[in-house]
């Protein structure tokens, strides 16, 4: 699909649907957690790994991933990072704003029953498909591993549900890794493409997902094909 056609679609053919603001979150200094309310409910609540296309500013369209949701309401995750027209609406939105919404579009779903582990790589907001997968492979009763990379752990998203949670169900392992921890921090250093060379025999036989910044997913997409990672074993969120 060419990207006139991709344009036109989400703009002419696609749902659309107008939410509401109901709550908005600094996590760290680079990350906002919103939450936006629907207009009306739903039967089932958005699928699992969709992204939705809003409309900031009223013309500027920006793409995120779903983090959490139910059949009133869904959680996105915006980066400061880039510093651009989506991050700037995000930080100044007050609870009570508009937003118009695209999609949901379903181009990143959670693969049921292969029979192997899931392992997740995720830098900063790049988690948000991964929150509720990780609560799929739980009750599939497979095992999942999350190698979340941030430069700090104030910017760590989800840190305390996802501490929990590996603590409520052996099966999952969360692994924060910080490029530039303060010297109190004592979990993992460095960047998640480590742990691929550390755990080469784990990374082939589990499905491996892939949500971050453009540098991190070529990092880790090189390396898992250094240790010969069957490529229909890996799956992409390609919109970033």
């Amino acid at each position: 699909m060419s990207i006139t056609s991709t344009i036109r679609h989400w703009f002419t053919e696609a749902p659309h649907f107008d939410g509401t603001i109901v709550e908005t979150e600094r996590i760290g200094s680079r990350i906002q957690k919103v939450t936006i309310a629907l207009h009306e409910s739903i039967s089932t609540p958005f699928p699992i790994g969709c992204y939705v296309q809003t409309m900031t500013w009223g013309c500027v369209p920006r793409a995120y991933s779903v983090a959490t949701a139910n059949t009133q309401s869904f959680t996105l995750l915006v980066s400061f990072s880039g510093g651009g027209a989506g991050a700037r609406f995000f930080r100044d939105a007050v609870v009570g704003a508009g937003v118009t919404c695209y999609g949901p579009f379903d181009d990143f779903p959670y693969r049921y029953g292969t029979g192997r582990s899931k392992v997740f790589f995720a830098t900063s907001t790049g988690v948000a498909p991964f929150r509720r997968m990780i609560d799929e492979a739980i009750k599939e009763g497979v095992d999942s591993f999350l190698f979340l990379g941030s430069p700090k752990e104030s910017d760590v998203a989800f840190k305390g549900e996802l501490e929990e949670l590996s603590k409520q169900h052996p099966s999952f392992t969360f692994v924060p890794t910080l490029s530039a921890g303060e010297p109190s921090w004592s979990g993992a250093r460095g960047y998640v493409t480590d742990h691929i060379i550390k755990n080469p025999d784990l990374m082939r036989k589990s499905d491996i997902y892939i949500c971050g910044i453009p540098p991190m997913t070529m990092g880790v997409l090189t390396t898992l094909g250094e240790i010969g990672m069957p490529e229909k074993q890996i799956f992409v969120q390609k919109f970033g």
